[in-house]
This record gives structure tokens, C-alpha cells and sequence, in this order.
């Protein structure tokens, strides 16, 4: 069930609510999620070199604060999994937006032959980006949470290509339930 309300805090860091006006405030947004994974965090045991060596309460601030960085560090423009307008990028990259390894992947891509910001291109940028984004957690819970971070750069494209059908207001496009199903999967990953 707490998994459950990881994936719907996680759909309102990305945005679910964003005409309420204290609910899309991000502060808002850290500290309910920090509510929600702190306990856990401080009432699991872990075998880690971090939660033999610092206090509880420290590890789990901290272990808390590493999964919702995890969660909230950007993803564009692979999460739109090669559908996001090249308009929109160019104004977005011309604002002072930077993509995340967007070298690596160009340089990638130049190897494997597949055009920037296509489906290919979009879906190396994710992997990587899910899946460095969760060192920081996994040094707190564990390796495992590495794996976390690479299932959920399989779970946005996978959900573009299946389209799930909208769920009222709260999941109507892919991008929408990938944010869903991160928040579960962020959450099962401190449970392991």
C-alpha cells in the first residue's frame, strides 16, 4: 500500500496537482515524500558501510533525501522516449536547458548508428539517467538499488509502447504512469 503512495507523491513531483497552490510547490512535494520514506528508512536494517557507521536518524535524512534526488533529477528529453518535439528541445536547449549525457549518448549514437533525440537515443539517455541517479540511494540501501534505477529506464518506453488507457486525472499520458511506476519501484527498492 505505501508503495502504492510513493507512485502518486511521485506523479506530484511530476506536476499531478500543479494548480493547487501549495501542492506544487516543490519544498511541498520533498517533504511529503521525505515523510514517506524517512520511517522506512530508519526502521529497516541495511548492509551497508553507511548505516553501520552513522547514527540512524542521520542515515535515514540522508537516505531519504538521496532517493527523492534519485526521483526528481531530470530526465529530458528521454522520458518522452523519442516523441518530444525537436521544436520544443531547441527552445528548451536555447533557454539554457541541459540534457544529461547528452555527449555520451551523441557519442553512442555516432557508434550505433541512431539519429539524436530518437526513440534509441532517448532510450540510452534515460537508462543513464535513472540509473546514475540511484548511486547516491544505493550507497544507503544497497547495490540492488543500482537495478532499480535500470528497471525504471525500461519502464518509460515500455509504457509508450503499450499505451496504457488515461486514468482520470492523475495518469493520462505514458510519461504520467512511468512516474507512477517509479515511485513503486523507488519505494520496493528500500524494502529489499
Amino acid at each position: 500500500m505505501l508503495a502504492i503512495i510513493s507512485g502518486f507523491f511521485r506523479r506530484l513531483l511530476g506536476g499531478w496537482l500543479s494548480s493547487v497552490p501549495i501542492i506544487k510547490e516543490r519544498g511541498f512535494q520533498w517533504v511529503l515524500c521525505f515523510c514517506l520514506y524517512f520511517p522506512v528508512l530508519y526502521f529497516m536494517s541495511y548492509n551497508t558501510w553507511l548505516y553501520n557507521l552513522l547514527p540512524t536518524w542521520l542515515f535515514a535524512t540522508l537516505g531519504a533525501l538521496g532517493v527523492i534526488y534519485a526521483e526528481t533529477k531530470g530526465h529530458f528529453p528521454g522520458f518522452q522516449c523519442g516523441m518530444e518535439s525537436l521544436d520544443y528541445i531547441n527552445e528548451c536547449l536555447a533557454k539554457g536547458r541541459k540534457i544529461p549525457y547528452q555527449k555520451f549518448v551523441d557519442w553512442l549514437g555516432k557508434i550505433r548508428g541512431f539519429e539524436q533525440f530518437g526513440k534509441e537515443w532517448c532510450f540510452w539517455q534515460l537508462i543513464l539517467c535513472k540509473t546514475v541517479c540511484c548511486i547516491v540511494p544505493s550507497l544507503f540501501v544497497g547495490w540492488h538499488f543500482m537495478f532499480i534505477g535500470l528497471a525504471v529506464g525500461f519502464v518509460y518506453p515500455a509504457l509508450y509502447w503499450v499505451e496504457l488507457k488515461p486514468f482520470k486525472k492523475i495518469m493520462v499520458t505514458p510519461t504520467n504512469w512511468g512516474e507512477f511506476f517509479q515511485g513503486v519501484l523507488y519505494f520496493q527498492g528500500l524494502l529489499i
